[in-house]
C-alpha cells in the first residue's frame, strides 16, 4: 500500500515539473511577485512583532500579567498563567508566531501537548499590523474597517477558548520560572530563531503561490474564483486579490472575514510546521478555523 502511495505521489511530483517547465514564464513571474509581496507586506509586519513577542516570553512576561486578567482567563477559560501569555501576546504578535511560543513551552514541559492542542486551535490571530493597515487601509480605505476586523476575530478566538475550557487540562506551571539569560543572548537567539521561521514563511508562501498561478492558468479561471481559491490557499495574497475586486463592499468585507479566520492553507502548514511533530490534531484545528 505504501509503495502503491509513493508511486503516485511520484507521478504527480513528475506531472508537476511539467506544467512548471511548460509554465515557466508565468512561474518566474510568480516567484518575483512572491519575493515582493514577502518583502512588502509580511515581512515588515511579522519580524519586529515576532521578535519582541520572542522576547517577552523568555523574558517571563507572564510574571507581570495582573492578577485580575490572570484570574479571569483561569475562571472562564481553565488557563493557567503560562497559557493566559500565550493568548495574549498572541492576540499583539498573530499567527504563526504562537506556534513557536507554544513550541517553546512544550519542550520546557511548561504546557502538555493537550494545553498546546486546544491552545493553537484559540491563538490563531492574525498580526493586527496587517489586519488594521494591510486589510483595513489597503483593501478597504478605512482604518475603522480595519479595527473592525480585528475586533471580530479576537471575539471569534475568545468563543474558541472558551468552547475549549473542558477540554483543557493544565499543567502546575503558575509557579515555574524560565531560566533567565542575559538581554543581548536573548535577543541574539530570538533574531536568529525568527529569521529561520521567516525563511520558512517565504519558502511556502512561494510554493503555495506557485501553485495558484498553475491553477489558474490550467482552468482558466475568473478573477473572482482566482482571489477566492488565493484566500483559501495563501491567504495574503487572497487579500492582494480582493483589494482590486470589483465588488460590493459588505460581501468584499465577508470574503476578507473569512480569508483572516480561515488564514490559508499555507499559515496552517507554517503553524504545524513550528510545531516540530508534537502530538497535534490538525483536523481539530481545521474544524477550529472554519468557524
Amino acid at each position: 500500500m505504501k509503495d502503491k502511495k509513493n508511486i503516485i505521489l511520484i507521478y504527480i511530483l513528475l506531472i508537476l515539473e511539467f506544467l512548471l517547465l511548460f509554465n515557466s514564464k508565468t512561474i518566474i513571474e510568480s516567484v518575483k511577485e512572491s519575493s515582493l509581496m514577502f518583502v512588502l507586506k509580511i515581512l515588515p509586519s511579522l519580524f519586529p512583532t515576532m521578535v519582541l513577542g520572542s522576547l517577552l516570553i523568555k523574558n517571563n512576561i507572564h510574571i507581570i500579567i495582573p492578577n485580575f486578567i490572570k484570574r479571569f482567563f483561569n475562571n472562564v477559560f481553565n488557563f493557567s498563567d503560562i497559557a493566559t501569555s500565550i493568548f495574549i501576546i498572541s492576540m499583539l504578535t498573530g499567527t504563526p508566531s504562537n506556534a513557536l511560543y507554544i513550541n517553546e513551552y512544550v519542550d520546557k514541559k511548561l504546557i502538555s501537548e493537550k494545553e498546546a492542542e486546544c491552545l493553537i486551535c484559540s491563538t490563531h490571530f492574525i498580526n493586527p499590523l496587517f489586519v488594521i493597515g494591510g486589510v483595513g487601509v489597503g483593501v478597504f480605505n478605512s482604518t475603522k474597517i480595519g479595527f473592525l476586523l480585528l475586533i471580530l476575530l479576537w471575539t471569534n478566538n475568545f468563543f474558541k477558548a472558551y468552547l475549549n475550557r473542558n477540554n483543557l487540562h493544565k499543567t502546575n506551571n503558575n509557579h515555574i520560572h524560565i531560566e533567565q539569560k542575559n538581554i543581548i543572548k536573548t535577543l541574539i537567539e530570538s533574531i536568529k530563531n525568527n529569521i529561520n521561521s521567516l525563511l520558512m514563511i517565504f519558502g511556502i508562501v512561494t510554493t503555495f503561490n506557485i501553485l495558484v498561478t498553475l491553477i489558474s492558468n490550467i482552468f482558466n479561471l475568473s478573477y473572482l474564483a482566482n482571489c477566492i481559491i488565493n484566500g483559501f490557499l495563501e491567504m495574503t495574497g487572497g487579500i492582494i486579490k480582493l483589494s482590486s475586486l470589483n465588488i460590493n463592499l459588505i460581501p468584499k468585507f465577508i470574503l476578507a472575514y473569512i480569508f483572516l479566520n480561515f488564514g490559508g492553507i499555507c499559515i496552517h502548514m507554517q503553524t504545524f510546521g513550528m510545531l516540530e511533530n508534537k502530538k497535534i490534531r490538525y483536523s481539530k484545528y481545521l474544524i477550529f478555523r472554519l468557524f
